[in-house]
């Protein structure tokens, strides 16, 4: 089934671009595409960026936003970027790893210190590695770099503070590797579900806990599913804007420019109108909708617990070793 749905979607993105392009180049339609929910952090960054790049470039650039998985999930969505279906998706840089594996740096357990290491480090020499890799391997031109805050573990039902008691938990995890061997180096089973299926996994009993950002759970509704989070922050979201190379290679040098500061600006209006301030409200919202918040026990043991991947990652080239030294290296 999943697969039927998967080659329909690819299908439908192929039939847009098609009669997308029917348009002519005068008209520069450009399709953003993404897997989140409408209204959500998400689809408010990706439509205030389709409303500044139709205004600056005076009509020529009409950029059309296409939410909530309609052109596909994140991975597929991913995947029709770099064939050049879509032109422009937000995409979670974890689970761009097989374009660019050292990018799999970005998800990795407890490398982050706060919000403004996150940033410092997504707009300095950290964030323009990663934009030359990917762009070195795949057809993926990044625009920018923005943050959707620290991720925390939710269940199903009562809530586990401390890193013994994940032993057996089956954990909704993204199809990544650093993600699925966090869940293994806890003990946890991790289950692999794509984003837009999360809900259902829960609500079915497919998985019994899941992790996100708190702010982006209440997005996704997944408060309806679960009845405890355990403020681990074991993780930063950080999604890139992404746009197909070939695409981008085809405005004018000016022209580029202007893409890319739409994005900066798109993707620093997110964090600080909606993801910095939204991060501690949605602790108070979950509260306030019945759910137990709780802070993890003993969060050295969880980090501790994560050496041996940090290892593992840093071992498996030259790159992901030089990323993880940025990272420490930025102040």
């Amino acid at each position: 089934m999943h697969a039927r749905r998967s080659l329909f979607r690819a299908f439908f993105a192929a039939l847009v671009a098609t009669a997308l392009s029917a348009f002519g180049a005068e008209a520069q339609i450009v399709r953003i595409a993404h897997h989140h929910a409408v209204g959500g952090i998400v689809d408010q960054a990706a439509n205030r960026l389709a409303t500044t790049l139709r205004e600056r470039s005076g009509g020529r650039i009409n950029a059309r936003v296409f939410p909530a998985a309609q052109l596909g999930q994140e991975r597929e969505a991913y995947d029709l970027l770099n064939s050049g279906a879509i032109d422009i998706t937000f995409t979670s840089t974890g689970i761009m790893d097989k374009a660019y594996q050292p990018i799999e740096v970005t998800a990795l357990p407890f490398v982050f210190r706060d919000w403004g290491h996150a940033r410092r480090a997504l707009n300095g020499e950290f964030g323009q590695a990663m934009t030359d890799g990917l762009r070195a391997n795949s057809n993926t031109e990044v625009l920018a770099y923005f943050g959707l805050g620290f991720r925390d573990m939710m269940f199903r039902g009562d809530p586990v503070p401390s890193l013994s008691g994940m032993t057996g938990v089956r954990m909704r995890s993204p199809e990544s590797f650093v993600f699925i061997r966090m869940f293994e180096l806890m003990g946890a089973r991790p289950t692999p579900v794509t984003w837009g299926e999360v809900y259902m996994a829960m609500q079915t009993g497919v998985a019994a806990g899941l992790e996100s950002p708190a702010a982006l759970a209440l997005d996704m509704k997944f408060n309806e599913v679960t009845r405890s989070l355990v403020q681990t922050r074991h993780m930063f979201a950080i999604m890139a804007i992404d746009m197909n190379k070939q695409r981008f290679a085809r405005y004018s040098a000016a022209e580029q420019a202007m893409i890319r500061d739409a994005a900066r600006e798109a993707g620093t209006w997110a964090e600080d109108t909606l993801a910095i301030p939204a991060e501690q409200q949605a602790y108070d919202t979950l509260r306030q909708r019945g759910l137990q918040v709780v802070p993890a026990q003993d969060p050295e043991a969880w980090s501790r617990a994560m050496q041996p991947l940090l290892q593992e990652i840093r071992g498996r080239s030259a790159d992901s070793g030089r990323l993880i030294d940025m990272l420490a290296a930025t102040p």
